[in-house]
């Protein structure tokens, strides 16, 4: 099975410090608040640290670090997490100082082998792995096997009519035509039922998985090592 991939999105063609370009990430922001998927973030690695101490995890497109500064905010993550973050993007002015930042594209990145297998507990991404193409995805999925992570948790947008019909009432609220554009096209390039482990060729032999989706447009996956 192929992915259909939607028309570019804003935010993929624009200078990451024009106005425009800001604009967007504030309606993404408040897009992640409403969806939940920060703090749901933030209870997967708390689970996580409560059982493991102290992890480093690894933030596939981690944007403008929004997520990485709500997740620093918590005391026992701020304490117990490290977190590197991945973006084609520069490190934000308000990244954790001790927190590495890796300013380049997912790819070019997975080329150099920079990543020790082992190194990284776990991966996070956030509203991304629906902009890639099957084939790349592919890809992904085998750097992460790789990499050897205990854990996977990732947030995408659910394909589904009632997401769009979500999305334009928050257009009639006051969504920007940015983010509602955007976001028009990742609910079309978004996920549903059991693709994106399949995409990621996550053997279940491998990986204990579950997917969760929920009324407010989001497709979670949590996998597991076993």
């Amino acid at each position: 099975m192929q992915r259909k991939l939607e028309a570019k999105e804003y935010l993929d063609e624009l200078a990451y410090d024009s106005h425009l370009a800001k604009k967007g990430r504030e309606g993404l922001k408040k897009i992640n608040y409403l969806m939940g998927n920060f703090v749901w973030f933030k209870k997967r690695l708390r689970q996580v640290v409560s059982s493991q101490g102290n992890v480093h995890f690894l933030e596939i497109g981690a944007g403008d670090g929004s997520m990485g500064r709500f997740l620093y905010a918590d005391p026992l993550l701020e304490k117990n997490l490290l977190l590197t973050g991945i973006d084609r993007i520069p490190r934000p002015q308000h990244w954790p100082v001790h927190w590495l930042w890796f300013q380049t594209d997912l790819f070019d990145l997975i080329d150099t082998g920079t990543f020790v297998p082992g190194s990284y507990q776990g991966i996070v991404a956030n509203m991304v792995l629906h902009h890639f193409s099957s084939a790349q995805l592919a890809r992904i999925g085998n750097w992460i096997r790789q990499l050897a992570p205990l854990c996977l948790f990732c947030i995408e947008p659910l394909r589904s009519p009632l997401s769009l019909f979500e999305l334009f009432l928050l257009r009639l609220v006051g969504l920007n035509q940015i983010t509602f554009h955007d976001g028009w096209l990742s609910i079309k390039s978004g996920f549903m039922g059991m693709e994106l482990p399949e995409f990621l060729n996550l053997s279940p032999k491998q990986w204990q998985y579950k997917i969760d989706v929920s009324l407010l447009g989001a497709y979670r996956l949590e996998a597991i090592k076993k």
